[in-house]
């Protein structure tokens, strides 16, 4: 912002002298000198005081931008991907393994009995719950991984560059973080687990990504109705 002002500042002056050299011009009577250091001194003086409230006004709305964007891509709760943010970048991922024939892994995760938790407990602990899951997502994935919140406590995973069997270990390091984690409700520890559907790119089971979510989800539907806290991988790929 210093800069921009200063740049305004010498712009002011440097438009101020090439004035002062026409009024000197057309009228002689004003001493050539005189209206030069005016020329100068004039615009040191108005010019940043004029363009600083204009240029941090500028900064502002750039800020104001900045954060409008972040909250259109980003799920406030647990800083992860917003549904469509995730789907936009899932399937943009999806398109450039298939051209390069790389591996990937989709994961559908639900945490198990998270009503329950809103009943018993309250929502704010509800929403400790999910912003605790989305701390441990953050702190375990890697740059390269997609994880969205795609449902009020459904979240999605797109695991590039990862066969079945590095995605199945990522399952595991999640299952182990989040049973040692847990949130307080008045002293009370109050722990959570989930439930991962599994679904493995083997490049040539689909032709959109919808149809490995489908899997997904469908694996998911299996973890749950086999008790919860597991991972279940798709079957039939």
């Amino acid at each position: 912002m210093k800069k921009t002002v200063l740049l305004v500042t010498v712009f002011s002056v440097l438009v101020s002298i090439a004035l002062s050299f026409l009024v000197a011009t057309l009228i002689p009577s004003i001493s050539v000198k005189v209206s030069l250091i005016m020329s100068v001194i004039v615009p040191l003086i108005i010019a940043p005081l004029v363009s600083f409230p204009f240029v941090n006004l500028l900064f502002q709305l750039n800020a104001l931008e900045v954060e409008m964007r972040a909250l259109a891509t980003y799920d406030a709760l647990t800083k992860l991907l917003n549904r469509r943010a995730f789907l936009e970048r899932a399937d943009f991922a999806y398109n450039i393994a298939k051209r390069e024939k790389q591996p990937f892994c989709i994961l559908a995760v639900d945490l198990d009995f998270f009503k329950s938790i809103n009943d018993q407990y309250g929502h704010a602990t509800g929403d400790e719950v999910l912003a605790q899951f989305g701390l441990i997502t953050n702190q375990i994935s890697r740059e390269s991984d997609i994880c969205g919140r795609t449902g009020g406590e459904e979240f999605s995973f797109f695991l590039a560059n990862t066969t079945i069997d590095e995605a199945e270990n990522f399952t595991n390091r999640l299952h182990t973080a989040i049973r040692s984690a847990s949130v307080n409700y008045k002293g009370l520890p109050i722990h959570f687990t989930v439930s991962i559907g599994l679904a493995a790119f083997t490049g040539y089971n689909i032709s959109q990504l919808d149809a490995l979510l489908q899997f997904a989800d469908a694996a998911l539907y299996e973890a749950k109705k086999s008790g919860r806290n597991q991972t279940v991988k798709s079957v039939g790929l």
